[in-house]
């Protein structure tokens, strides 16, 4: 199985955002806002970055588990 991870390019508009988790990452950073992952729930931070590429309309953030999940599903359709 095959899964591209790469870090966020501005050409690029559609796929998945990591939002670190809360369980992992306490305190989180300055910048970041705690938010709900769209998809299970978890608590998650959400970057500038992160913001950043979701305002493009077809990137998605999802909490670390669920974007690797639908990511993980996503290479062995293919």
């Amino acid at each position: 199985m095959k899964m591209k991870i790469s870090p966020f390019n501005p050409n690029i508009h559609t796929g998945y955002v990591c939002l670190p988790l809360k369980r992992n990452i306490p305190n989180g950073n300055e910048d970041w806002k705690l938010v709900k992952c769209p998809s299970c729930g978890s608590e998650c931070w959400e970057s500038d970055l992160a913001r950043q590429a979701m305002s493009t309309g077809s990137v998605v953030g999802l909490c670390t588990d669920c974007a690797l999940r639908k990511g993980i599903r996503g290479a062995s359709n293919g």
